[in-house]
């Protein structure tokens, strides 16, 4: 069973190590395990600029991990952001595959207001 929480900095760097993450964790982390196996981890820092932003500095899965596995967690973690407090999204490069969420690029970077992430794009749907 798949399963998404918040890990503290020596659980982070133990999953760091198990997903072949030379660097140090920083920043909130996020893992998703599968059982009590480290999958994915994804990290996040809070920049403050002339507003809050959520700068996404890096999402890992593990070799194996399939594109069903890996949405579901995109999901867990956007759902969390979209239901706290408001504030844009920043990937520091430009990604693709996170324009199906809503993000566009800007500056070299791809961005997104949390409150306009699309989560109902699978369905065709668009989120309002």
């Amino acid at each position: 069973m798949l399963t998404v929480r918040f890990v503290n900095y020596e659980d982070a760097r133990a999953i760091y190590r198990t997903l072949g993450i030379a660097e140090e964790p920083f920043g909130s982390n996020f893992a998703m395990y599968d059982g009590e196996t480290p999958v994915a981890v994804w990290r996040m820092t809070i920049s403050a600029e002339s507003e809050p932003v959520g700068v996404i500095d890096s999402i890992v899965f593990a070799d194996g991990v399939e594109e069903g596995d890996r949405t579901f967690f995109l999901h867990a973690m956007f759902f969390k952001l979209i239901e706290g407090a408001p504030l844009v999204l920043r990937i520091p490069s430009v990604k693709r595959e996170f324009e199906r969420f809503g993000f566009e690029e800007k500056d070299g970077c791809m961005e997104v207001y949390s409150r306009d992430v699309n989560l109902h794009y699978a369905c065709g749907g668009k989120r309002g």
